[in-house]
């Protein structure tokens, strides 16, 4: 756990070792876990929002296919497209958010559409100034959709 909140609404973040903006997430009141492949959903955590930045995107796909009574909102932030993906993408129906950079050569619209044709439920947006390292600077627009309405 990197930060405990106080609104009973967990994020998950893969792909992450420290908070991407402590004083926003404080703000929100979540309880924010810094995540691994294999992860679990944290026992005392009510509804989850996952996200996963870079390549860490396929891990929190497949967290929120193993656990879809739990996770409500997913967020994939400059997810390149796969190689290999172990997982019916169509049954992952939660609300999406893909987060991509215009700037972005490794990652930009091309694999922001693939995920968006893929996934029942997603909404693409595209940051003009955008590079790969998008979570910092949308750190405020990830938690407004994995933690919508969540205030201190």
């Amino acid at each position: 756990m990197l930060i405990e909140g106080t609104v009973g609404r967990a994020v998950v973040v893969f792909g992450i070792d420290e908070d991407p903006g402590p004083e926003l997430t404080f703000a929100r009141g979540v309880t924010l876990y810094a995540a691994g492949s294999d992860a679990d959903p944290p026992d005392d955590a009510g509804p989850i929002g996952v996200a996963g930045q870079g390549d860490a995107g396929p891990a929190a796909l497949a967290f929120a296919a193993r656990h879809p009574e739990r996770v409500d909102r997913l967020a994939l932030i400059a997810t390149p497209i796969p190689d290999d993906l172990e997982l019916d993408l169509s049954t992952v129906t939660v609300k999406t958010l893909l987060l991509f950079g215009a700037k972005d050569l490794a990652t930009g619209s091309t694999h922001g559409r693939w995920w968006q044709q893929r996934l029942p439920d997603a909404r693409l947006e595209m940051n003009p100034q955008g590079g790969p390292d998008l979570l910092g600077p949308m750190w405020k627009r990830v938690l407004s959709h994995l933690a919508p309405s969540c205030r201190r």
